[in-house]
């Protein structure tokens, strides 16, 4: 998440002029914003801060001086995070979709990565997760966006080797996907 301010601070500039460069960045198409999701505000969520992202994942980790072979955690996380970001700004600039991507996230760090919303029907949360068997506890911040948002479906893309549904209360259900199968539901126009 960008913080112009802080980042203006480090480097002894304008935080207007840093706002600028990143600007000058996804003008060049050398990376992207992705913007909080903020409809239907109530609780306290994150509503101006974007997160940016490289237009590509091994730049990033390149700038960021992380070797594949060594990436674990959170940076291991990070990157998968990245990959289904490109697949999902592919997906919608190559297929002239009339989806916008956005994130959600909650002062109280409930966060959900990429909402895919268009204005006429519910919004899609996809949440990535790096885990090989997804617990409980990785589902808190997804069931609360569905809850809030009264959406129906959720997504979480992550390592393990077959699909499976959790069923949230009666009327919910998160889709838990291998990242290939995810990929092959999204190209297909099948995860609507």
């Amino acid at each position: 998440m960008l913080n112009y301010s802080n980042i203006a601070r480090d480097v002894g500039i304008d935080s207007k002029t840093v706002k600028e460069y990143y600007q000058i960045l996804v003008d060049t198409l050398v990376g992207y914003l992705i913007y909080p999701y903020t409809k239907k505000v109530s609780r306290n969520i994150i509503s101006h801060t974007p997160k940016f992202y490289y237009f590509d994942v091994g730049i990033a980790n390149r700038i960021s001086k992380r070797k594949l072979e060594t990436l674990g955690g959170a940076e291991a996380g990070r990157s998968l995070e990245h990959y289904i970001l490109m697949e999902l700004v592919a997906f919608i600039n190559l297929t002239d979709s009339d989806y916008n991507l956005y994130y959600w996230r909650t002062n109280t760090k409930l966060e959900v990565d990429f909402i895919l919303a268009y204005h006429t029907s519910s919004p899609i949360p996809i949440e990535v997760k790096i885990s090989k068997l997804v617990h409980k506890s990785e589902l808190v911040g997804i069931k609360s966006f569905m809850e809030e948002h009264k959406v129906n479906k959720g997504y979480i893309v992550c390592l393990e080797t077959h699909i499976r549904k959790i069923q949230v209360n009666d009327d919910k259900e998160i889709m838990i996907m291998p990242v290939k199968e995810f990929l092959e539901y999204l190209w297909q126009g099948n995860w609507q």
